[in-house]
């Protein structure tokens, strides 16, 4: 279907626009984050060249931080071969990072490295920021190579700014072997490796584990937290369960395996272009909630490539506890779902379309029916950033391709922010001496971090 801006009065704050927080770099990995006292926070990796061993973080408390750079104060903070960073803000507005990065090169038993930064104060100064590795893996998982193109949602902070964050591994390389899928947890003193706790969520039988795909994480205010994962699962007597997308969930002591349940969700489907993914949100109420982008070979065939949204008010341990609708975008429209709720409980949904272009979703009424009312907007169309910072092409390169990846969502009271990843391909030719004909090969060009924002109408 066809994805239009939409068009309302709005004010000098609500402005629609965008703007590359570092245009004369390489960037990637944007993320967002709104404080409760509304202030927006970002950060990024530089990518290649000089910044390639920098993060970037960023502050604004101006009233148009969503369309241009002018009132943020951003800090380079040297940390080596970050691919991809999360962040979260406490309630008193102090920004936190997860880094997840390459290991040293004589680190060979290990392929990454999961990091946690804090600072509490001047945080556009790079010397205020504390980092600490907290846990490392070596799984080598065929879905790493689409770690640039799909998004991690797998850091957070619970009500009192305590970090949680999951990982899995499968690493035979160390002993003992580390098999599973881990959330880590800490109450304090957290830039301390030794204060961080791990709890295992998969079933282990003899040398067999469970493997889990893409987790999701998310924590309500009450504390509730919850994960959402495809799974391969099995019973602990070693009995074969059915594969699928699995919601856990533990109310309280959740460093205990034994307060984690479990139950099935839905088939996801699978490949890799569109990719199937998923985002965990809970309500304000403390519901868990799910944003479902299928991929092929669903139970219901006409699911595949279309984007779900699913809930669950109670029993939410039981197959029957949860029920869904179909948010209709349109078909192949909702890879890289990312499911946010503004101040009245309302879900927002960013994510890619078909042709590359990130847009939202957002239910305006009857969300948990049978007829819900979503509409969908592009957040910007690509030709914006095209238009804003022109790519250069090497002299035997042609057919450039722009495309966004990795979008985040961070909603203000009349307005969404987005940050995505521009990708920039282009079609080159090479001519070897023995042959008559030349051969083509299409190479990233550039790649970039975006932000754009887009008001929000009423109704």
């Amino acid at each position: 279907m066809s994805l239009l801006l939409a068009a309302c009065g709005r004010s000098e704050a609500s402005e629609a626009g965008g703007f590359f927080p570092a245009p004369e770099q390489e960037s990637s990995s944007i993320v967002l984050a709104r404080g409760a006292d509304g202030r927006l926070h970002m950060a990024f990796t530089g990518y290649d060249g000089k910044t390639k061993d920098q993060i970037f973080y960023g502050v604004c408390t101006g009233d148009d931080c969503g369309v241009n750079r002018e009132n943020w104060s951003v800090a380079a903070i040297p940390f080596s071969n970050a691919i991809k960073l999360q962040l979260a803000v406490t309630p008193e507005g102090k920004p936190r990072l997860y880094v997840v990065a390459r290991p040293p090169s004589e680190e060979t038993s290990h392929n990454r490295t999961f990091s946690y930064g804090e600072c509490d104060g001047d945080c556009a100064e790079t010397g205020n920021w504390t980092f600490a590795r907290i846990a490392e893996s070596g799984d080598n998982l065929v879905s790493e190579a689409l770690t640039t193109r799909v998004p991690d949602r797998t850091f957070v902070l619970d009500g009192k700014g305590n970090p949680r964050f999951i990982y899995t591994d499968a690493n035979y390389l160390i002993e003992p072997d580390h098999y599973g899928a881990f959330v880590m947890a800490c109450d304090k003193g957290c830039t301390e490796r030794a204060n961080w706790s791990e709890t295992d969520l998969a079933v282990h039988v003899g040398y067999n584990a469970e493997s889990f795909n893409k987790p999701a994480l998310a924590v309500a205010e009450n504390g509730t937290i919850g994960v959402v994962a495809g799974l391969y699962p099995f019973a602990e007597d070693g009995t074969q369960l059915k594969q699928g997308l699995y919601y856990y969930g533990c109310a309280a002591a959740c460093a205990d395996k034994a307060n984690w349940k479990r139950t099935f969700i839905v088939q996801q489907g699978s490949g890799s272009y569109p990719s199937p993914t998923w985002d965990l949100a809970f309500t304000p109420g403390g519901k868990p909630r799910l944003a479902l982008f299928a991929g092929d070979g669903t139970e219901a065939p006409d699911l595949a490539h279309q984007l779900l949204y699913a809930w669950c008010n109670e029993n939410c341990d039981t197959e029957d506890g949860w029920s869904a609708n179909a948010v209709n975008p349109g078909k192949g429209v909702g890879e890289g779902t990312d499911l946010a709720f503004d101040r009245d409980g309302r879900p927002h949904i960013a994510m890619l379309t078909d042709n590359g272009q990130v847009a939202l979703s957002r239910c305006m009424a009857d969300c948990e029916t049978d007829e819900p009312q979503w509409t969908t907007v592009l957040a910007e169309e690509i030709a914006v950033p095209q238009k804003a910072r022109p790519q250069a092409l090497p002299f035997h390169c042609d057919g450039e391709v722009w495309n966004g990846v990795l979008p985040i969502l961070a909603l203000g009271e009349d307005m969404a922010t987005v940050g995505y990843d521009i990708v920039v391909e282009a079609r080159c030719l090479y001519k070897d001496f023995e042959e008559p004909v030349p051969s083509s090969t299409f190479h990233e060009i550039f790649r970039g971090s975006r932000v754009a924002t887009l008001p929000l109408a009423d109704g």
